[in-house]
């Protein structure tokens, strides 16, 4: 059992907290309510796309053999994807989306998106409330994603899973953040 299933099994992680393992540190984050919002209204878009609410949630646990395993911030799984107790293997996602949490953080832009890229997730949507823009990256590799697309807030985003079915984000409700804002 990996030490974040462990704390996930135990209740050991606080109301409000995201709570990440990476290169051996336990990172707990608080969620914004910038990042709430922003995730609510991405649920909303991909619920809308006719995709059912069991193949969408946030803060569950992904399996990456190998790797620490991670609790994106809103995850599209496959129609065939299996459930291993509270949690799914990186085989099964579709999509991932992030709320950055800080300005440029490292965790979003650079190791995020080698793992996600790496482990063949076909969509990596970054939104960024600092930059008031969203990333899209689609093509994974073995490094990160060959094409990456930023769109500024207020502009639809879209993009076709694997399954076909195809999700239109309307990003002009997401809320921006100061960048000096504690």
């Amino acid at each position: 059992m990996s030490v974040m299933n462990d704390l996930i099994e135990r209740g050991a992680v606080p109301e409000g907290y995201k709570v990440e393992i990476f290169d051996g540190r336990v990172i707990m984050t608080p969620q914004s309510p910038e990042q709430d919002w922003t995730v609510s209204d991405v649920k909303d878009a991909v619920k809308s796309a006719g995709i059912a609410r069991e193949r969408v949630f946030g803060d569950v646990l992904i399996t990456f053999p190998g790797e620490n395993d991670a609790a994106p911030d809103l995850t599209v799984i496959g129609l065939d994807a299996d459930r291993r107790k509270n949690s799914y293997s990186c085989l099964d996602v579709l999509a991932v989306v992030e709320v950055a949490s800080e300005p440029d953080d490292e965790k979003d832009y650079v190791r995020n998106v080698r793992k996600y890229g790496r482990y063949g997730i076909d969509v990596y949507l970054l939104a960024d409330p600092f930059k008031k823009a969203v990333t899209l990256m689609t093509e994974p590799h073995s490094n990160g994603y060959g094409r990456a697309v930023e769109i500024p807030y207020g502009h639809p985003v879209s993009f076709t899973l694997a399954t076909g079915e195809r999700v239109t984000i309307d990003t002009s409700t997401f809320p921006a953040r100061d960048v000096h804002q504690n």
